[in-house]
Protein backbone atom coordinates (compact mmCIF):
# COMPACT_ATOMS: atom_id res chain seq x y z
CA UNK A 1 0.00 0.00 0.00
CA UNK A 2 1.62 3.15 -1.07
CA UNK A 3 1.53 5.80 1.83
CA UNK A 4 -0.01 9.24 1.65
CA UNK A 5 1.75 11.86 3.91
CA UNK A 6 -0.15 14.58 5.64
CA UNK A 7 -1.13 17.93 3.96
CA UNK A 8 -3.04 20.57 5.83
CA UNK A 9 -3.83 23.70 4.39
CA UNK A 10 -3.99 26.98 6.99
CA UNK A 11 -6.36 29.65 4.69
CA UNK A 12 -5.97 33.19 5.66
CA UNK A 13 -3.30 32.83 8.53
CA UNK A 14 -0.26 34.77 9.04
CA UNK A 15 2.92 32.64 8.52
CA UNK A 16 4.32 33.28 12.06
CA UNK A 17 6.04 29.90 12.36
CA UNK A 18 8.36 31.08 9.33
CA UNK A 19 10.95 33.73 9.77
CA UNK A 20 11.12 35.86 6.53
CA UNK A 21 13.28 38.05 5.68
CA UNK A 22 12.77 42.23 5.74
CA UNK A 23 10.40 43.30 2.90
CA UNK A 24 9.07 40.18 2.28
CA UNK A 25 5.46 39.87 1.53
CA UNK A 26 2.97 38.24 4.31
CA UNK A 27 1.89 34.97 3.09
CA UNK A 28 -1.77 34.48 2.20
CA UNK A 29 -1.88 30.66 2.86
CA UNK A 30 0.28 28.23 4.96
CA UNK A 31 0.94 24.52 4.12
CA UNK A 32 2.18 21.89 5.97
CA UNK A 33 4.01 19.59 4.03
CA UNK A 34 4.54 15.58 6.44
CA UNK A 35 7.19 13.21 6.21
CA UNK A 36 7.96 12.41 2.94
CA UNK A 37 9.28 13.24 -0.63
CA UNK A 38 5.82 12.87 -1.97
CA UNK A 39 3.87 14.63 0.85
CA UNK A 40 6.55 17.62 0.17
CA UNK A 41 6.12 17.96 -3.46
CA UNK A 42 2.44 17.70 -3.35
CA UNK A 43 2.44 21.01 -1.16
CA UNK A 44 4.69 22.72 -3.84
CA UNK A 45 2.91 21.51 -6.77
CA UNK A 46 -0.46 23.08 -4.87
CA UNK A 47 1.01 26.35 -3.66
CA UNK A 48 0.37 29.84 -5.36
CA UNK A 49 2.16 32.65 -4.95
CA UNK A 50 2.07 34.09 -1.66
CA UNK A 51 1.90 30.76 -0.28
CA UNK A 52 4.39 29.05 2.75
CA UNK A 53 5.47 25.65 2.85
CA UNK A 54 6.51 24.63 5.50
CA UNK A 55 8.62 21.32 5.74
CA UNK A 56 8.35 19.14 9.19
CA UNK A 57 10.47 16.09 8.81
CA UNK A 58 14.17 16.00 9.48
CA UNK A 59 14.82 14.69 6.22
CA UNK A 60 13.84 14.55 2.70
CA UNK A 61 15.12 13.08 -0.62
CA UNK A 62 14.67 13.95 -3.98
CA UNK A 63 14.46 16.38 -6.10
CA UNK A 64 12.03 19.25 -5.68
CA UNK A 65 11.05 22.61 -7.39
CA UNK A 66 9.57 25.81 -5.50
CA UNK A 67 7.34 27.47 -7.78
CA UNK A 68 7.46 31.08 -8.75
CA UNK A 69 6.61 33.65 -5.56
CA UNK A 70 5.95 30.78 -3.04
CA UNK A 71 8.47 30.48 0.15
CA UNK A 72 9.96 27.23 1.43
CA UNK A 73 10.82 26.85 4.62
CA UNK A 74 10.93 25.21 8.24
CA UNK A 75 10.35 26.57 11.56
CA UNK A 76 13.31 28.45 13.36
CA UNK A 77 14.64 25.75 15.79
CA UNK A 78 13.54 22.84 12.92
CA UNK A 79 16.39 21.05 11.37
CA UNK A 80 15.25 20.05 7.49
CA UNK A 81 18.27 18.47 5.39
CA UNK A 82 17.10 17.78 1.81
CA UNK A 83 19.74 15.47 -0.19
CA UNK A 84 19.39 15.03 -3.93
CA UNK A 85 19.53 11.55 -6.15
CA UNK A 86 20.06 12.59 -9.53
CA UNK A 87 23.38 14.45 -10.75
CA UNK A 88 21.42 15.76 -14.17
CA UNK A 89 18.86 17.59 -11.75
CA UNK A 90 19.60 20.13 -9.35
CA UNK A 91 18.16 19.26 -5.70
CA UNK A 92 16.29 22.27 -5.58
CA UNK A 93 14.95 24.54 -8.33
CA UNK A 94 13.17 27.78 -7.52
CA UNK A 95 10.91 29.59 -9.59
CA UNK A 96 11.43 33.66 -10.00
CA UNK A 97 10.70 35.39 -7.00
CA UNK A 98 10.49 32.36 -4.70
CA UNK A 99 12.04 32.31 -0.97
CA UNK A 100 14.05 29.51 0.98
CA UNK A 101 14.28 30.02 4.27
CA UNK A 102 16.15 28.04 7.31
CA UNK A 103 16.66 24.83 5.21
CA UNK A 104 20.13 22.29 4.88
CA UNK A 105 21.19 21.19 0.99
CA UNK A 106 23.25 18.14 1.77
CA UNK A 107 25.00 16.45 -0.41
CA UNK A 108 23.49 16.92 -3.39
CA UNK A 109 24.86 14.39 -6.31
CA UNK A 110 24.92 17.43 -8.84
CA UNK A 111 24.14 21.26 -8.39
CA UNK A 112 22.43 22.04 -4.87
CA UNK A 113 20.34 24.77 -5.71
CA UNK A 114 19.36 26.68 -9.24
CA UNK A 115 18.67 30.15 -8.42
CA UNK A 116 16.22 32.53 -10.21
CA UNK A 117 15.67 36.47 -10.29
CA UNK A 118 14.16 38.07 -7.68
CA UNK A 119 14.45 34.93 -4.85
CA UNK A 120 15.76 35.25 -1.53
CA UNK A 121 17.33 32.67 0.63
CA UNK A 122 18.35 33.12 4.05
CA UNK A 123 19.82 31.09 6.73
CA UNK A 124 20.51 28.61 4.00
CA UNK A 125 22.85 25.98 3.94
CA UNK A 126 24.19 24.07 1.06
CA UNK A 127 27.47 21.54 1.97
CA UNK A 128 28.46 18.49 0.06
CA UNK A 129 27.70 19.31 -3.68
CA UNK A 130 29.65 17.54 -5.76
CA UNK A 131 28.86 20.31 -8.74
CA UNK A 132 28.33 23.98 -7.63
CA UNK A 133 26.38 24.56 -4.61
CA UNK A 134 24.59 27.81 -5.51
CA UNK A 135 23.97 28.48 -9.43
CA UNK A 136 22.25 31.76 -10.47
CA UNK A 137 22.49 31.34 -14.18
CA UNK A 138 21.11 33.58 -17.30
CA UNK A 139 21.65 33.98 -20.93
CA UNK A 140 19.87 36.99 -21.98
CA UNK A 141 18.23 39.75 -20.73
CA UNK A 142 19.77 39.45 -17.78
CA UNK A 143 20.21 42.59 -16.57
CA UNK A 144 16.28 43.44 -16.76
CA UNK A 145 15.21 40.86 -13.68
CA UNK A 146 15.24 41.61 -10.38
CA UNK A 147 18.31 40.81 -8.13
CA UNK A 148 18.40 37.48 -6.15
CA UNK A 149 19.61 38.19 -2.41
CA UNK A 150 21.16 35.70 0.01
CA UNK A 151 21.30 37.06 3.62
CA UNK A 152 23.25 34.38 5.93
CA UNK A 153 24.11 31.65 3.30
CA UNK A 154 26.89 28.67 4.21
CA UNK A 155 27.95 27.43 1.45
CA UNK A 156 30.33 24.49 2.30
CA UNK A 157 32.60 21.54 1.13
CA UNK A 158 31.02 22.21 -2.88
CA UNK A 159 33.18 21.45 -5.47
CA UNK A 160 32.56 25.07 -6.22
CA UNK A 161 30.25 27.60 -3.88
CA UNK A 162 28.63 30.39 -5.56
CA UNK A 163 27.79 30.69 -9.47
CA UNK A 164 26.87 33.87 -10.73
CA UNK A 165 26.40 33.66 -14.46
CA UNK A 166 24.77 36.66 -16.13
CA UNK A 167 22.49 37.34 -12.89
CA UNK A 168 22.44 40.05 -10.67
CA UNK A 169 22.95 38.78 -7.12
CA UNK A 170 23.33 40.85 -3.62
CA UNK A 171 24.89 38.51 -0.91
CA UNK A 172 25.10 39.76 2.72
CA UNK A 173 26.94 38.08 5.60
CA UNK A 174 27.03 34.00 5.11
CA UNK A 175 30.74 32.51 4.28
CA UNK A 176 32.14 30.20 1.60
CA UNK A 177 34.31 28.01 2.57
CA UNK A 178 35.94 24.45 2.02
CA UNK A 179 35.47 23.93 -1.78
CA UNK A 180 37.04 20.99 -3.20
CA UNK A 181 38.73 20.39 -6.64
CA UNK A 182 37.47 17.88 -8.63
CA UNK A 183 38.03 18.53 -11.68
CA UNK A 184 39.22 21.28 -14.18
CA UNK A 185 37.51 24.88 -13.06
CA UNK A 186 36.61 23.42 -9.24
CA UNK A 187 37.10 24.39 -5.92
CA UNK A 188 36.46 27.73 -6.38
CA UNK A 189 34.70 29.24 -3.65
CA UNK A 190 32.75 32.08 -5.68
CA UNK A 191 32.54 32.97 -9.58
CA UNK A 192 30.69 36.10 -11.44
CA UNK A 193 31.11 35.60 -15.39
CA UNK A 194 29.13 36.36 -17.99
CA UNK A 195 28.12 40.12 -17.31
CA UNK A 196 27.19 39.22 -13.73
CA UNK A 197 26.05 41.88 -11.26
CA UNK A 198 27.48 40.85 -7.88
CA UNK A 199 27.62 42.53 -4.79
CA UNK A 200 29.09 40.94 -1.70
CA UNK A 201 28.39 42.87 1.88
CA UNK A 202 30.44 40.76 5.18
CA UNK A 203 31.01 37.79 3.72
CA UNK A 204 33.70 35.30 4.39
CA UNK A 205 35.42 33.28 1.80
CA UNK A 206 37.97 31.13 3.36
CA UNK A 207 39.98 27.86 2.63
CA UNK A 208 38.66 26.81 -1.00
CA UNK A 209 41.26 24.37 -2.59
CA UNK A 210 41.88 26.38 -5.73
CA UNK A 211 40.67 30.14 -5.01
CA UNK A 212 38.78 32.37 -3.13
CA UNK A 213 36.99 34.03 -5.90
CA UNK A 214 37.08 34.46 -9.51
CA UNK A 215 35.64 37.57 -11.39
CA UNK A 216 35.46 36.85 -15.64
CA UNK A 217 35.15 40.30 -17.35
CA UNK A 218 33.25 39.14 -20.65
CA UNK A 219 29.84 40.51 -21.37
CA UNK A 220 30.90 43.25 -18.83
CA UNK A 221 30.72 41.47 -15.56
CA UNK A 222 31.26 43.23 -12.42
CA UNK A 223 31.70 42.63 -8.88
CA UNK A 224 31.52 45.09 -5.46
CA UNK A 225 32.82 44.00 -1.92
CA UNK A 226 31.77 45.69 0.79
CA UNK A 227 34.60 44.48 4.29
CA UNK A 228 34.52 40.92 2.86
CA UNK A 229 37.03 38.32 4.25
CA UNK A 230 39.07 36.22 2.03
CA UNK A 231 41.43 34.58 3.90
CA UNK A 232 43.48 31.68 4.23
CA UNK A 233 42.33 29.98 0.59
CA UNK A 234 45.09 27.59 -0.95
CA UNK A 235 45.41 29.44 -3.88
CA UNK A 236 44.90 32.41 -5.54
CA UNK A 237 42.48 34.94 -2.58
CA UNK A 238 40.67 37.11 -5.83
CA UNK A 239 41.38 36.52 -8.99
CA UNK A 240 39.87 38.82 -12.32
CA UNK A 241 40.75 38.46 -16.00
CA UNK A 242 39.78 40.44 -18.99
CA UNK A 243 37.46 43.04 -17.08
CA UNK A 244 35.98 45.90 -19.21
CA UNK A 245 36.33 49.33 -16.65
CA UNK A 246 37.69 52.48 -16.78
CA UNK A 247 38.03 55.25 -14.98
CA UNK A 248 34.89 56.36 -13.98
CA UNK A 249 33.41 53.25 -14.58
CA UNK A 250 34.87 50.58 -12.36
CA UNK A 251 34.37 46.91 -12.69
CA UNK A 252 35.73 45.54 -9.43
CA UNK A 253 35.80 47.22 -5.79
CA UNK A 254 36.84 46.50 -2.91
CA UNK A 255 36.13 48.66 0.09
CA UNK A 256 37.68 47.80 3.50
CA UNK A 257 38.02 44.53 2.77
CA UNK A 258 40.71 41.43 4.25
CA UNK A 259 42.56 39.71 1.67
CA UNK A 260 44.75 37.77 4.17
CA UNK A 261 46.67 34.45 4.10
CA UNK A 262 46.24 33.29 0.84
CA UNK A 263 49.07 31.72 -1.71
CA UNK A 264 50.10 33.08 -5.17
CA UNK A 265 48.53 35.76 -4.67
CA UNK A 266 46.22 38.12 -2.76
CA UNK A 267 44.64 40.31 -5.55
CA UNK A 268 45.53 39.58 -8.87
CA UNK A 269 44.40 40.74 -12.56
CA UNK A 270 45.39 39.56 -15.84
CA UNK A 271 44.38 41.69 -19.10
CA UNK A 272 41.84 44.35 -16.69
CA UNK A 273 40.84 47.64 -16.46
CA UNK A 274 38.81 49.40 -14.40
CA UNK A 275 39.85 48.07 -10.02
CA UNK A 276 39.50 50.18 -7.07
CA UNK A 277 40.67 49.09 -3.80
CA UNK A 278 39.77 51.21 -1.01
CA UNK A 279 40.92 50.61 2.87
CA UNK A 280 41.41 47.13 4.20
CA UNK A 281 44.28 44.95 3.98
CA UNK A 282 46.23 42.70 1.50
CA UNK A 283 48.99 40.64 3.59
CA UNK A 284 50.58 37.57 4.33
CA UNK A 285 50.02 35.91 1.19
CA UNK A 286 51.84 32.45 1.49
CA UNK A 287 54.68 31.54 -1.40
CA UNK A 288 52.89 28.47 -3.72
CA UNK A 289 54.51 26.97 -7.31
CA UNK A 290 52.16 27.93 -10.43
CA UNK A 291 52.77 27.40 -13.84
CA UNK A 292 54.27 30.64 -15.90
CA UNK A 293 53.50 31.32 -19.46
CA UNK A 294 56.37 30.08 -20.50
CA UNK A 295 55.60 26.47 -18.70
CA UNK A 296 58.20 27.05 -16.11
CA UNK A 297 56.91 25.54 -12.23
CA UNK A 298 57.77 28.96 -10.76
CA UNK A 299 57.35 30.16 -6.94
CA UNK A 300 55.09 33.13 -5.92
CA UNK A 301 53.54 34.94 -3.42
CA UNK A 302 52.30 38.69 -4.08
CA UNK A 303 49.78 41.26 -2.14
CA UNK A 304 48.65 42.76 -5.37
CA UNK A 305 49.82 41.26 -9.07
CA UNK A 306 49.13 43.56 -12.04
CA UNK A 307 49.69 41.64 -15.13
CA UNK A 308 49.21 41.37 -19.25
CA UNK A 309 47.82 45.31 -19.47
CA UNK A 310 46.12 45.43 -16.43
CA UNK A 311 45.40 49.40 -16.09
CA UNK A 312 43.36 51.92 -14.56
CA UNK A 313 43.82 50.32 -10.98
CA UNK A 314 43.67 52.41 -7.69
CA UNK A 315 44.74 51.65 -4.90
CA UNK A 316 44.04 54.17 -2.03
CA UNK A 317 44.72 53.73 1.94
CA UNK A 318 45.41 49.93 2.14
CA UNK A 319 47.61 48.49 4.04
CA UNK A 320 50.13 46.07 1.96
CA UNK A 321 52.13 43.94 4.55
CA UNK A 322 53.74 40.85 5.15
CA UNK A 323 53.54 38.77 1.50
CA UNK A 324 55.84 36.29 1.23
CA UNK A 325 57.61 37.92 -2.30
CA UNK A 326 56.50 41.46 -2.58
CA UNK A 327 53.83 43.78 -1.75
CA UNK A 328 53.06 44.86 -5.55
CA UNK A 329 54.08 43.40 -8.61
CA UNK A 330 53.21 44.96 -11.56
CA UNK A 331 53.95 43.26 -15.28
CA UNK A 332 53.29 44.66 -18.59
CA UNK A 333 50.84 46.93 -17.04
CA UNK A 334 49.01 49.95 -18.80
CA UNK A 335 48.06 53.28 -18.16
CA UNK A 336 46.31 54.40 -14.53
CA UNK A 337 48.52 52.70 -12.36
CA UNK A 338 48.13 54.20 -8.51
CA UNK A 339 49.24 53.30 -5.38
CA UNK A 340 47.98 55.91 -2.62
CA UNK A 341 47.67 57.01 1.15
CA UNK A 342 48.86 53.55 1.80
CA UNK A 343 51.31 51.53 3.96
CA UNK A 344 54.27 49.15 2.08
CA UNK A 345 55.41 47.15 5.25
CA UNK A 346 57.97 44.43 2.92
CA UNK A 347 59.93 43.54 6.02
CA UNK A 348 62.63 40.77 4.11
CA UNK A 349 60.46 40.86 1.26
CA UNK A 350 60.11 43.27 -1.36
CA UNK A 351 58.50 46.86 -1.65
CA UNK A 352 56.49 47.70 -5.38
CA UNK A 353 57.90 45.91 -8.15
CA UNK A 354 57.53 47.48 -11.65
CA UNK A 355 58.77 45.28 -14.21
CA UNK A 356 58.18 45.49 -18.23
CA UNK A 357 56.40 48.28 -18.19
CA UNK A 358 56.78 51.48 -20.29
CA UNK A 359 53.98 53.88 -18.57
CA UNK A 360 54.53 55.51 -15.59
CA UNK A 361 53.23 53.92 -12.70
CA UNK A 362 52.74 56.22 -9.68
CA UNK A 363 53.70 54.78 -6.24
CA UNK A 364 56.43 54.63 -3.83
CA UNK A 365 58.77 52.75 -3.14
CA UNK A 366 58.67 51.43 -6.76
CA UNK A 367 61.75 48.76 -7.61
CA UNK A 368 62.57 48.64 -11.11
CA UNK A 369 64.93 45.01 -11.42
CA UNK A 370 67.35 45.08 -14.30
CA UNK A 371 66.44 43.56 -17.55
CA UNK A 372 66.78 40.03 -18.02
CA UNK A 373 66.01 39.82 -13.83
CA UNK A 374 62.58 40.02 -13.84
CA UNK A 375 60.78 38.43 -11.09
CA UNK A 376 58.58 35.25 -12.79
CA UNK A 377 54.78 35.22 -12.68
CA UNK A 378 51.90 32.93 -13.54
CA UNK A 379 48.90 35.31 -14.62
CA UNK A 380 46.60 32.44 -16.47
CA UNK A 381 42.74 32.47 -18.07
CA UNK A 382 41.49 30.19 -15.53
CA UNK A 383 39.00 28.13 -17.13
CA UNK A 384 34.66 29.12 -15.81
CA UNK A 385 32.58 26.00 -14.33
CA UNK A 386 29.78 24.84 -16.31
CA UNK A 387 26.25 24.46 -16.08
Amino acid sequence: MRSIGLLVVLVGCAPAALKLPDGSAACTTTISAGADAASLRDALARAQPGTCVVATAAKYQGEFTVPAGVILGAEPKVSVAITGTQAATPTLTLGTDSTLTNLSIVNAPGIGVLGAPGVQLLSVKIDGALAAGLVFWCEEDCRTAGPAALNGVELTGNAVGLVVHGSTVNVTGGKVTGSKSTAIASGYGVVASAGAVLQMTDTVVENNQELGMLVDGALDTSASLLQVKLQNNQGRGLWAQGLLGSPTSTRLQLSGCVVEGNRLVGVGTRSSRGVRIDGGRLSATLLGQAMSGAGALVSVGDGLGLFEGSGDVLVDGVALESNARSQVLIDSGALGLRVQNSTVNAGAAQGIVVQRTSEAVSAPMIFVPPAGQELPFSAPTLALPTR
